[in-house]
């Protein structure tokens, strides 16, 4: 294993990482014109925060990262703090719906073979093809998994044609959970009560961190005309959004005022789905965002004067996060699975049962004719995210967990 050498005064770890990340984030940790080019041209966008940002602390606190990825194409990338492999995934349709993932499993497995051997550690994320790759080389050094999904809830709630894929990606997960030598994370007490129940696994909690440059220094200035901002990279039953357009559009019937601004991939006028909501009149006062650069969320959350996530599920739950750091009051779902925790249990937000559109618009509404009740409970969130789920804090958490297992 690697030794541990000093970086700018602390000491530092040689760390490898197994995960789709948006590489672009690295661009600061890059010099070469040649390298910068290669990662602009090639990064395939993971729509995973926690991920990029926990792998930049690690930079930012001077460890060494090896890290491997999937891209559009593949490419080798080595500075003296940062490597970057990244293999093409396997996109022959129809097989990479089904079993594509150990495809590029197999890639990533292969990868990394000769390339562990001066590394203390290896951390993969999610229990698909990952961790998968990952596992071959439990018995070499210590291997990590942080657990980020429940696998068989969202298998159940698929669509049947969602479903056949998914079995795939289910039968990984199993594989992967039941390797002995294999270390385990949970994001959130949620997930570790699945981890107990499920795969009689305790394990301990680390959870997601929020981007220093996420976290606002002054006040936030709420528009004058009432704004309310949800984000969402997906947009299936999990994701809930039909209940929030319902409650909104309650809200817009009962008050004649508010702009609903959807951000995420989904949310483009030529899906099919949006269309179905534009034939049923709710897309009134809806803004269709789309995706955006992870930064450029910031300008929409400090215009904006609620946030809102309707999931019925989060494992965590980062742009809770990232929202409550703007000072922006914050709804979420009161059995959500995590949502309730990253909330505090309703000391950082508000929580209420965003199964029935009608709670969600009572919520929305009360924060609307209360202000100064909204104003307060943000700034009460804002204190508590900040000394509990910053950049240092979480990335210390990590390092001293790999240091146990050292």
């Amino acid at each position: 294993m690697g030794e541990e050498y000093i970086y700018q005064n602390i000491i530092s770890m040689r760390i490898g990482i197994v995960v789709n990340i948006d590489t672009v984030t690295l661009l600061p940790y890059l010099t070469e014109p040649a390298d910068k080019e290669l990662v602009n041209k090639y990064c395939s966008p993971n729509g995973a925060p926690a991920v990029n940002t926990l792998i930049l602390s690690f930079l930012k606190h001077g460890h060494f990262l090896r890290i491997f990825t999937n891209a559009k194409k593949t490419f080798n990338i080595k500075t003296p703090q940062v490597e970057i492999y990244a293999i093409e995934t396997y996109n022959k349709y129809p097989i990479k719906y089904l079993w594509g993932g150990f495809i590029t499993a197999e890639r990533l497995k292969n990868l990394m073979c000769d390339k562990l051997d001066d590394l203390d550690t290896l951390h993969a994320h999610w229990t698909y093809e990952y961790a998968y790759a990952a596992s071959f080389y439990e018995k070499k050094l210590p291997v990590f998994c942080t657990i980020r999904d429940y696998a068989a809830y969202i298998w159940k709630i698929e669509s049947w044609k969602n479903k056949i894929s998914r079995i795939f990606k289910q039968i990984m997960n199993d594989v992967v959970i039941k390797h002995k030598h294999m270390h385990f994370i949970a994001n959130s007490p949620y997930t570790a009560h699945i981890a107990k129940n499920i795969y009689k696994k305790d394990i301990p909690i680390i959870p997601n961190s929020i981007k220093d440059s996420f976290i606002k220094q002054g006040e936030h200035i709420y528009p004058k005309e009432f704004t309310l901002v949800c984000i969402s990279s997906s947009n299936d039953k999990r994701k809930n959004i039909i209940s929030l357009l319902k409650a909104f559009k309650l809200f817009r019937h009962k008050h004649q005022i508010g702009t609903l601004q959807l951000i995420g991939s989904p949310f483009i006028a030529e899906d099919s789905l949006i269309k179905r909501w534009k034939e049923k009149e709710l897309l009134d006062n809806v803004e269709l965002i789309g995706r955006l650069p992870h930064n450029d969320i910031i300008s929409y959350l400090d215009n904006c004067s609620i946030f809102i996530t309707p999931s019925l599920e989060e494992t965590f739950g980062n742009t809770l996060l990232e929202s409550i750091v703007r000072k922006v009051p914050t709804i979420g779902g009161i059995n959500s699975g995590a949502v309730p925790y990253v909330l505090h249990h309703g000391e950082a937000g508000f929580l209420c049962d965003v199964s029935k559109p009608e709670c969600i618009f009572q919520t929305i509404e009360d924060l609307f004719l209360n202000p100064k009740k909204a104003k307060e409970k943000a700034e009460k969130g804002y204190k508590i995210i900040i000394s509990e789920y910053s950049e240092s804090i979480v990335c210390q958490k990590h390092i001293d967990l790999y240091k146990t297992y050292l």
